[in-house]
């Protein structure tokens, strides 16, 4: 079972590491277009903005909910699930096409929502124009976001885990097309903030349209798993009563995330935006350096719980707790395996990966205060991937009402710790880092999550031999800033010969890090006798052409 999940979860890496590449691509080229101020902030809010309303309106139901169901409805129903997969697929795209009409409607009061007090004076009339068209040519991907997790939920269900992955690779080759149109038409800077109306018509249809290819890459493989859709109305006699009282406490749990989300979103422009002279990091510092911190959860730890989720519901439909515990430590060590390292090379080497990632034209301006936004952010990363496998491990049992009371204080935590960090500390201090300070609030409320979550899972999940992570957690850390600190202390050497400025250099200065690093936790990982990670560092060297 455990080889089994491994081979589905380095199918759906094998795509990640692709799409993730070709992402990385779109920000250094938004970077160089638009540049990393408010210019940058505006699109990216605007262009974030739809994701955020689809897992709020529904995503809670769709990603966490359903699949558990589809699983029960595969493995019980004399049909496979066909007509319970259809039903629910029509419900939700006639849902999706209802909620996405109603958020185009009222575009310009969503995008009020999401702007800070600094944008609202009267001078800066032409910015919030900016942002609301943009808002209102990216809310239809509201739709293709949505009808995207609901064909992908399904190919998951029924064990085609690559597609999912894969697709999101066409969305990226759909953007970056239209932002080097951008380039090849328009003039680069961060100044003016506002946007033509040609402009805005490129950058905001060009990333919608990315969505609905993504859509459409994936409707072939749905028929090619065995499932036909059909148009099915009605819902009654299907069960979905039964998801709709989950899926109530999953919308109340988005929900509060969302509300998280939108202060941050303010916090973070208000930095870009504030007229205060000196150095600023905003919305778009902060979410290139979640993107950066995301690349190991994308590639491993969204693959292993995605593949782990329907055995896990499995075992837990079977009333056996103890292999669920097992399997959700066993999942939990062997991603914090490449987090764990991936997180320190990530605080000891963050400006020549924002460096490689955003150096380019406009936005060579703010790569220090994004260096810092990625050193906080990468702090929170190793709490964040144990919460989000104790989500899955809460969800395997149908328990979405726990979570949701858990994540009332994780929202507590961060939005206090944001609140205070930018408008009091560094308000108080005419300082413009809020990207930095909202990256130390996510951290600090991960690591609440954790210890608040550990104990309550406890009892639906017993202590059972083979489910511990917290020494093995130890060890990773202990070999990871071994790692790191040898790849510093080797760069600092050869600094003193050679230049590391510009993106070649980072390039340069990666590879040699990486040469020095890996090697060094590999080897303390042996001494250590980390499994987890001798077993990836087996697998890795087993396919190398070397002659024994």
């Amino acid at each position: 079972m455990a080889d089994r999940t491994l081979r589905s979860a380095g199918v759906m890496a094998a795509g990640t590491v692709l799409s993730r590449l070709l992402g990385f691509i779109r920000i250094a080229l938004l970077a160089a277009a638009i540049g990393t101020a408010l210019r940058g902030d505006i699109f990216t809010a605007a262009n974030t903005i739809p994701n955020s309303l689809y897992i709020l309106l529904a995503g809670g139901v769709f990603n966490t909910v359903l699949v558990p169901q589809l699983v029960r409805a595969i493995k019980n129903h004399d049909d496979g699930g066909q007509d319970f997969t259809n039903r629910v697929l029509t419900f939700g795209f006639v849902v999706l096409a209802v909620v996405t009409v109603g958020c185009v409607l009222l575009a310009p009061a969503i995008a009020e929502l999401y702007l800070p007090p600094e944008l609202h004076e009267p001078d800066r009339a032409s910015e919030r124009a900016s942002m609301v068209m943009f808002v209102r040519l990216c809310l239809p991907q509201i739709f293709f976001y949505g009808a995207f997790v609901l064909v992908g939920q399904v190919l998951n269900a029924r064990r085609r885990f690559g597609p999912m992955m894969w697709a999101p690779i066409a969305n990226n080759i759909v953007a970056c097309a239209s932002i080097v149109i951008f380039l090849l038409i328009y003039r680069t800077g961060d100044t003016p903030p506002t946007y033509s109306h040609g402009e805005e018509l490129l950058l905001g249809l060009g990333h919608t349209l990315g969505i609905a290819v993504q859509l459409l890459v994936l409707l072939p493989y749905l028929r090619a798993s065995g499932h036909r859709y059909r148009v099915k109305f009605g819902l009654r006699g299907t069960g979905l009563g039964h998801t709709a009282r989950l899926g109530l406490w999953t919308v109340l749990f988005v929900a509060v995330n969302q509300v998280t989300l939108v202060v941050v979103t303010q916090l973070a422009i208000a930095g870009s935006a504030s007229e205060d002279p000196g150095a600023k990091a905003g919305l778009f510092a902060y979410s290139t350096a979640m993107l950066i911190i995301l690349v190991p959860h994308g590639i491993v730890t969204v693959s292993l719980a995605t593949a782990a989720l329907p055995q896990m519901s499995a075992l837990a439909a079977d009333g056996d707790t103890a292999e669920v515990g097992r399997m959700s430590a066993r999942s939990i060590r062997q991603t914090l395996a490449i987090v764990v390292p991936a997180a320190a090379a990530m605080i000891a080497f963050a400006y020549p990966i924002v460096s490689l990632i955003a150096g380019y034209g406009s936005g060579k301006n703010n790569l220090t205060l994004m260096s810092y936004t990625l050193m906080t952010l990468a702090l929170g990363i190793v709490p964040f991937t144990i919460q989000y496998f104790q989500l899955r491990t809460f969800y395997a049992f149908e328990d979405t009402r726990t979570p949701f009371f858990l994540q009332c204080v994780i929202a507590a935590t961060n939005i206090a710790a944001a609140v205070i960090g930018v408008r009091v500390l560094l308000d108080q201090a005419h300082l413009r880092f809020s990207g930095v300070m909202l990256g130390a609030a996510y951290a600090l409320a991960y690591l609440v999550a954790v210890l608040l979550s550990r104990p309550v899972l406890r009892r639906k999940v017993p202590r059972v031999p083979g489910a511990g992570i917290g020494l093995p957690l130890l060890a990773m850390v202990i070999a990871a800033v071994a790692g790191a600190g040898s790849g510093k202390i080797v760069l600092w050497i050869l600094s003193l010969a050679i230049d590391w400025s510009g993106p070649l250099g980072a390039i340069l200065e990666l590879a040699v890090a990486a040469v020095v690093m890996l090697p060094v936790y590999a080897a303390v990982s042996r001494v250590l006798r980390i499994h987890e990670v001798n077993d990836v560092v087996s697998m890795v060297t087993s396919k190398l052409p070397i002659r024994r």
